[in-house]
């Protein structure tokens, strides 16, 4: 394995944390209210629509070209042409069964190995609706071993994310060496670290670039549904569904249009990847303490948000 670069300066650092989280779609300011379409723009609308619904019956002919497929140890060649070129996602399994964090990040090892640095999360998130929208407001800030005794407590109120990434890069930079590389697939960038406990959930959205997600510990359920179903999603808002959870029989009721979508659910355990192409809509709750990476540092372009007609 090669040797690590190294260390960027840390304004540098944060600022490519800080690309990074605008690539995903974090902290982008809701767009102003759309101006009605015009007859043009609507059938233009229903052409897209309609072709998108012809591709997917034509994938359905074909249990592997339909199907989310399962890999051990993909080679960085067969990502690439498999998955990564054709924007297809894949469950990944053994490439970083050797990093030592799956093993030790326990939240008594996370809260020692940490202690009282002062970190950021996300929290107060319990009966506001928009916390997803409203990242900003929803900043609060406590020592390490605080915030993992509020995530051992379970439910959605208390959640590191990847948005907090840029501001925890020196408390939490002790845990880096308890991972690996991907080098088959990535750069040696940083992942942006996710830790919280049971039941944390971030609603259905899609993101602005490819991404690597890589459980170390606890399980996470993951609904994946493919861009051929956005029209079924109420998609109104930036990246995000009005469809907050699709396995909510409320929610399905208010939006019927979203019952009979296609989808593909994951259970994403220790040692897992999964490869989540840029457009495809993913919704996720925690299943117990859970500690995971997003990467975007491909070895391949990852450039699809620079176009995205926010507003």
């Amino acid at each position: 394995m090669s040797k690590r670069p190294p260390p960027l300066p840390a304004q540098a650092a944060d600022m490519r944390m800080q690309m990074a989280l605008r690539q995903i779609g974090f902290g982008a300011a809701a767009p102003a209210p759309p101006r009605p379409q015009t007859s043009d723009e609507a059938l233009a609308l229903k052409r897209r629509d309609w072709l998108l619904d012809v591709m997917e019956r034509q994938r359905e002919l074909s249990p592997y070209a339909s199907g989310l497929l399962t890999a051990e140890n993909l080679s960085g060649e067969d990502f690439l042409h498999s998955f990564y070129a054709p924007g297809r996602p894949v469950l990944i399994k053994g490439m970083i069964a050797d990093w030592p964090a799956l093993a030790r990040w326990t939240p008594d090892y996370l809260a020692n190995a940490i202690g009282d640095a002062m970190i950021e999360y996300q929290g107060g998130r319990n009966g506001a609706g928009d916390y997803e929208l409203a990242k900003d407001r929803h900043k609060h800030r406590a020592p390490f071993r605080d915030f993992i005794a509020l995530a051992r407590s379970g439910g959605n109120d208390a959640y590191l994310t990847a948005y907090n990434s840029a501001a925890n890069g020196p408390a939490l930079k002790p845990l880096e060496a308890d991972l690996g590389a991907i080098d088959a697939y990535l750069t040696r960038a940083p992942g942006m670290l996710w830790i919280g406990g049971e039941g944390t959930f971030t609603p259905l959205h899609f993101d602005l670039t490819n991404n690597l997600l890589a459980q170390v510990t606890g399980t996470k359920r993951i609904i994946l549904v493919p861009p051929s179903q956005t029209k079924r999603l109420a998609h109104r808002t930036h990246v995000f569904s009005d469809v907050r959870d699709v396995t909510d029989a409320a929610q399905l009721k208010t939006y019927p249009q979203a019952r009979d979508i296609l989808r593909y659910e994951v259970l994403l355990a220790p040692g897992d990847l999964l490869y989540i192409p840029l457009g495809w809509w993913h919704q996720v709750r925690s299943e117990s303490f859970s500690t995971m990476l997003t990467y975007t540092s491909f070895l391949w372009s990852n450039a699809g948000h620079e176009g995205y007609p926010a507003g």
